[in-house]
């Protein structure tokens, strides 16, 4: 299993509040049901902490059964299937380069599955 992390970045003019509630409320829905070969979707809200400074307003974290699946994935995103999903993401954000990777997650401890 492999996943893709990306760093979301916010549209210019939204407070984080109008931000996260478009992206959880409308987007997140909109791309767990369109994206095809996405098996686990999660978005990650920055939570405000004075002092912190973050690269981005959230990330998001997709999982694929395996590289082919991603691939699919990219190859429905490039495509005008994706158009309902590509005009949703310019209402709240901007896609910026090297905010994307893909990796094999290696669980060293989890103790939140044992509850």
């Amino acid at each position: 299993m492999i996943k893709s992390i990306v760093i979301a970045h916010k549209k210019p003019g939204l407070t984080d509040a109008e931000f996260n509630r478009h992206w959880k409320e409308v987007h997140g829905p909109l791309a767990a049901r369109l994206i095809p070969g996405v098996r686990k979707y999660v978005q990650n809200h920055l939570i405000s902490i004075p002092g912190y400074q973050y690269e981005g307003n959230g990330i998001v974290e997709m999982w694929y059964d395996d590289i082919e699946s991603h691939q699919e994935a990219i190859r429905f995103l490039k495509s005008p299937a994706a158009t309902e999903l590509a005009i949703d993401a310019r209402q709240f954000c901007e896609m910026r380069p090297g905010g994307v990777w893909l990796a094999e997650e290696y669980v060293i401890k989890d103790d939140i599955s044992k509850k």
